[in-house]
């Protein structure tokens, strides 16, 4: 019996140390009643608060209303014209194209003109209400991601509220806060297998924008995955075979009507937009190397996001790693849709435009997986620490500190919003209000940036740029399409342009309009058209123009001669560009090649007679060596440009050369 003792009591030990001790990391937490209540209020108060501070603090710098793009006022365009003439057209009843991005956006702005003809007010309106709806549907999805561990849930909707581009969004006249609530909520009624209200917001993701696609696909491939591992975990809960009749019926009809208004207004599938923009931002064009590097990796690290981002990373390795266990993720939807807009972009369309505004969507559903990652990740460190204060303790602190720098983000981000909107006022609205109290009702405007310009002016616009004119689309990124356009304005009656001159360039001709403004950068120039005689140069003189441009500035000899060749060598496409012969001389003279800058500003001059800058490099030019030459182009020089006191006393003083008291 002693000896069975002593056994009995060694196999006791032997087993002692291998029972692990087994932590549940769960941090329970569900708000109930009142609580709730609470919460939704203050999603809606901070979204609201956020916001109009960056409108307020606008409206005092600037002294007006603005948006930071041109593209809102292309929706109300259409908004107004879908109100006054019951047309989704662009001019009156003219013109119905499907040239709105956001179709179920501009019908919710012409709902809103019948109540307020205020475009500003209605636009912010509008932003800020969906983006507290989209605070709520967050809010919900987060909570059904965390399941009881709402804290959690709390926590990333405090990220969301407080993001500088959400905000930022919300107050610019888009319909970006609308689209992430469609996508926000298309996600959670999926996500809780809610057949009915997801097949609507199904339904409406297109009609919110056509990069919703991807979406789509990211549903689509989550399904797969989730029936084929829902045979072996029977907790995976499926639609139902009536669901998917549901689903099929209401969300295939929301689409078909989407896909035959486009037809029937355009001829295609989708908006004008879409064509167009793929056309004129060509891969050839732009470098898919520097677009992630530039637009998609320094966004998605920049200030708080380098901690959002460090999350994402997590849940992408779970996702992985569950997928490689053959096990369901429910992360699979966010993970794809993140990868594939990046990936369709790189592709397709290498270009997140101003402040990155096509990848905006993208953050909730980073700010989403982040949370989740470092969630799964304190859970391990709380199993392996036998912790459970350390899981909820460490989830906390690295979301607490995303809010921090997303408040401190927010703060930085107002003067941003602040100078695009002076940016986008200053060319586009200060150039439309010109027009309107400048040209006859009857003028047609030519330009490439249709918003503010169709919307305060009322003229009969044609968009050489192919966004509401889908004729042009497919000639754009051809070689002759100057030549086609000019034609194509001809017939179309044109008789003014607004044109920026990194898009296109006109010369051999003075601007009526053109804005001083501290950055020449995209400044919009009004110009009269003269079928016969308006001179636009091509796509390839103009980049070339361009570069030639920043390669002078340097004035590094290299740099410099080799903006001279390129700039001689353009001559072969376009003999007859005033600018290209003024830069040649500008070249030259940094060559110290006299006979070339006299050359040069001499062939400027005959092909562009009243060219004030030309003219005032030539009485430059001749002042010591023929003040005969100087005074006769200062003096066209003084006559053009009276004000100009500073050349004025220049040519006094040339004249004091030949006729010295």
């Amino acid at each position: 019996m002693e000896s069975e003792f002593y056994y009995m009591a060694k196999a006791k030990t032997l087993k002692k140390p291998q029972v692990k001790e087994i932590i549940n990391p769960d941090f329970i937490y569900q708000p109930e009643g009142i609580v709730k209540i609470f919460i939704y209020t203050g999603i809606a108060l901070v979204s609201v608060l956020l916001s109009v501070y960056y409108v307020y603090s606008a409206n005092i710098v600037n002294a007006s209303y603005g948006f930071p793009l041109d593209d809102p006022w292309i929706h109300l365009t259409f908004a107004k014209n879908l109100v006054n003439y019951h047309s989704f057209s662009y001019f009156k009843n003219e013109l119905a194209t499907a040239g709105s991005t956001s179709p179920v956006y501009t019908v919710i702005l012409a709902a809103g003109f019948l109540i307020t003809n205020n475009e500003m007010i209605l636009s912010y309106a509008l932003g800020i209400a969906f983006l507290i709806l989209s605070g709520f549907a967050f809010y919900k999805l987060s909570s059904f991601e965390f399941g009881k561990e709402n804290l959690y849930a709390l926590l990333v909707t405090g990220i969301f509220v407080s993001d500088k581009w959400l905000n930022f969004i919300s107050v610019s006249g888009m319909e970006t806060t609308m689209y992430f609530f469609i996508l926000i909520a298309c996600a959670y009624f999926y996500r809780r297998r809610s057949a009915i209200p997801f097949a609507v917001f199904l339904g409406l993701v297109l009609w919110g924008r056509p990069d919703g696609i991807m979406f789509i696909g990211a549903l689509a491939v989550d399904y797969v995955l989730v029936r084929q591992f829902s045979k072996p975990d029977k907790s995976i809960k499926l639609f139902s075979k009536q669901d998917f009749i549901k689903i099929g019926i209401i969300a295939g009809v929301i689409i078909a009507l989407y896909f035959g208004m486009n037809l029937i207004l355009s001829g295609s599938l989708l908006p004008n937009t879409y064509a167009a923009k793929l056309e004129y931002y060509k891969p050839e064009f732009r470098s898919r190397e520097l677009f992630l590097k530039n637009e998609v990796w320094n966004y998605f690290t920049a200030g708080a996001y380098g901690i959002v981002m460090l999350g994402f990373v997590l849940s992408l390795l779970v996702t992985l790693f569950d997928l490689f266990k053959k096990k369901y993720s429910p992360n699979t939807l966010y993970v794809v849709f993140i990868l594939s807009m990046v990936f369709v972009y790189w592709l397709k369309l290498p270009y997140a435009h101003r402040f990155g505004r096509y990848f905006i969507p993208l953050i909730p559903f980073m700010i989403l997986l982040a949370g989740i990652g470092f969630r799964d990740f304190s859970k391990l460190a709380g199993r392996y620490f036998k912790s459970r204060k350390l899981t909820a303790g460490l989830t906390s602190v690295l979301l607490g500190i995303i809010i921090v720098l997303s408040l401190g983000n927010y703060y930085d981000n107002k003067d941003n919003y602040i100078t695009q909107c002076k940016y986008i006022s200053d060319r586009h609205v200060s150039a439309a209000i010109w027009l309107r109290d400048n040209t006859q009702e009857s003028d047609v405007i030519g330009t490439h940036d249709v918003g503010a310009i169709a919307f305060y002016t009322g003229r009969k616009i044609i968009d050489i740029a192919g966004l509401i004119t889908p004729e042009l689309i497919t000639k754009i990124s051809e070689d002759n399409y100057i030549s086609y356009i000019t034609d194509y304005m001809k017939k179309s009656g044109v008789t003014y342009l607004a044109l920026q001159k990194e898009w296109f360039r006109v010369v051999n001709q003075p601007p009526l309009f053109s804005k001083t403004t501290p950055s020449p950068v995209e400044k919009v120039d009004v110009f009269k058209f003269y079928p016969d005689k308006t001179h636009i140069l091509s796509r390839i003189v103009n980049s070339v123009i361009m570069d030639a441009e920043e390669r002078l500035q340097t004035r590094n000899p290299q740099y410099v001669q080799g903006a001279v060749q390129m700039l001689s060598r353009s001559l072969q496409y376009d003999p007859n560009s005033s600018l290209t012969y003024l830069m040649l001389a500008y070249g030259s003279s940094l060559m110290n090649d006299n006979a070339g800058t006299e050359k040069n500003l001499l062939k400027a001059v005959e092909l562009y007679p009243d060219y004030s800058e030309a003219l005032l490099q030539l009485g430059a030019f001749y002042k010591q060596t023929k003040p005969e030459e100087s005074k006769k182009y200062y003096e066209r020089y003084v006559k053009l440009n009276p004000a100009d006191r500073k050349t004025a006393e220049q040519l006094n003083a040339v004249n004091k050369l030949l006729k010295p008291e």
